[in-house]
């Protein structure tokens, strides 16, 4: 009896340490096209920012931590791919988590799988095979002083999220604001 209750204790905290891990996984390259969401036109220069978490299981519920980042600018055709983190084995490391933006347009942001599940990208993002298609909304000048673009994760290092930072300045100056010009500590142009 007292050995099957050590037993029975083992194998809940074991499941629990293992609640986030994936045993094998292969995080490939992340891949599609960026569009205006009226015209379904290509948007030239929009930003895509992929960033990868851990996750570790705790009694309140899985804690999230940077890992890395990687970023892109969407070509003439507004496609774009970011290469992923590779064969993971017994890894906490989580899909990838994107954000796109083009000043004077929305943004979009969630995880990748979301785009495919999201209640609001069910109905907007179109698949190609493996390859979303994501409409941006042309903004009017009134509707961007509403929205505030988008911050990258303030744990990735300048080198990271550059590209995000810099549109983001962009946006700010075609707003008639001023552009922060440093991230964590450090001045870029």
């Amino acid at each position: 009896m007292r050995l099957q209750k050590g037993l029975l204790v083992f194998l809940i905290s074991l499941l629990f340490q293992t609640g986030c891990v994936y045993v094998v996984r292969y995080d490939g390259t992340y891949s599609g096209r960026v569009v205006d969401a009226d015209n379904r036109q290509p948007i030239e220069g929009a930003v895509v920012l992929g960033t990868w978490y851990t996750e570790t299981p705790t009694v309140a519920g899985a804690v999230s931590k940077y890992y890395d980042a990687r970023e892109t600018v969407a070509d003439k055709k507004g496609e774009f791919s970011i290469p992923g983190q590779g064969l993971r084995v017994m890894s906490r490391l989580v899909p990838m988590h994107v954000l796109i933006f083009k000043s004077g347009y929305t943004y979009e942001s969630g995880s990748w799988d979301s785009l495919k599940t999201g209640l609001y990208s069910k109905d907007t993002i179109k698949w190609e095979g493996d390859k979303p298609i994501i409409p941006l909304k042309k903004l009017t000048m009134d509707e961007r002083k509403k929205q505030s673009p988008p911050d990258p994760p303030d744990e990735a290092p300048l080198k990271k999220v550059i590209l995000m930072l810099k549109e983001i300045d962009t946006n700010d100056r075609e707003r008639g604001l001023e552009t922060r010009g440093i991230w964590n500590g450090e001045r870029y142009e």
